[in-house]
């Protein structure tokens, strides 16, 4: 009873001093416990701040919009595209923001901006190498004309992250590819991006806002740089990734700009290096997982310093939209 009414005094001490709060939405059958981790860490860290969201699935229906300052659509991307129910929910939320002149982070259409075949050509239009992509209307047709492509190519879906991938190195293999089980199959250039130690390396970079912060540093020995049984760990390795997401990302700036271009407030950038040590981004993601289950591994404890880092950076920018400020400073990511 006694911690009760000292949990109602807290919230109603905090509803003074917070009157306004942050509307964020999820989705129940996707992601559901998207960033729980980040509400969790703004919990243990800045618990006046951890007041401040409060998180609904979607459906979902406001009484009260006055009541909000921010909202933030937790959502996977490209909404419409793959999950056109939920975007008709999020979007009738986005319009009454609109109304109400209530901030939004990562507008609802802006989303479709990832997908792949239009995010390459739009980051390529800032300056930066991107891998040529077709997307694959007639399996038929390309087949014949690869549409301007030459091997060694691959193939994947055009709207979702981490699909399956198939390698083609000969036109035979062509002939192996499932096309009937892809959705919008997209066929994309090889470019060679190992290093001269024979290793594959993938930096993510995350923007928050004019805010740019680096993030892991994933190095493989197979091309297709993922966190699996590839992916190479030993003490130098563990090192480079400290060394990287400790300082600045050195491609900030022009990173910053492709964020623009893509319209997102919030979003991570997956890049290489190809063998001239020129800048090649794979993808743009605005609903990047930043701390996953498989993080808490012992083994990954040194990412904790990065972790903390980012979450940082996020809160900053979600207080600073919503134009909050609480007691205890948020110290800015450096």
């Amino acid at each position: 009873m006694y911690n009760q009414i000292q949990q109602r005094i807290r919230d109603i001490v905090n509803n003074v001093r917070h009157p306004k709060r942050i509307l964020v939405v999820r989705q129940s059958n996707h992601q559901s416990t998207y960033n729980n981790y980040f509400l969790y860490w703004v919990s243990q860290n800045y618990p006046e701040a951890s007041q401040l969201f409060e998180v609904h699935y979607l459906p979902h229906e406001v009484e009260n919009w006055d009541r909000y300052a921010l909202f933030i659509p937790w959502l996977q991307d490209p909404l419409k595209e793959r999950f056109p129910d939920v975007y008709k929910q999020a979007k009738e939320l986005e319009l009454k923001c609109q109304e109400h002149n209530i901030p939004i982070i990562n507008p609802i259409d802006k989303l479709s901006n990832s997908i792949k075949s239009i995010a390459a050509e739009t980051i390529r239009s800032v300056g930066i190498r991107t891998a040529k992509t077709v997307v694959i209307t007639n399996p038929e047709t390309f087949k014949e004309t690869l549409g301007g492509l030459s091997v060694p190519f691959f193939i994947r879906e055009d709207c979702v992250h981490g699909s399956k991938t198939f390698s083609i190195k000969h036109l035979d293999d062509l002939q192996n590819v499932p096309f009937e089980s892809f959705t919008q199959p997209i066929a994309v250039e090889f470019i060679d991006t190992q290093s001269e130690d024979g290793l594959y390396r993938k930096y993510r970079y995350f923007a928050m806002g004019d805010e740019g912060i680096p993030g892991p540093l994933m190095v493989s020995s197979y091309w297709e740089v993922r966190d699996n049984k590839n992916r190479v760990i030993d003490e130098s390795i563990i090192a480079e990734e400290i060394s990287y997401f400790s300082g600045n990302d050195p491609n900030h700036e022009i990173l910053q700009k492709a964020r623009k271009a893509l319209g997102f407030d919030y979003m991570a950038f997956d890049y290489s290096y190809d063998s001239e040590g020129k800048l090649i981004v794979w993808e743009p993601n605005p609903f990047p997982v930043i701390w996953g289950s498989t993080d808490n591994d012992p083994s990954k404890k040194y990412q904790l310093s990065s972790m903390d880092r980012v979450f940082t950076g996020l809160l900053n920018l979600y207080l600073q939209r919503a134009n909050i400020s609480i007691k205890k400073q948020v110290i800015a990511a450096r």
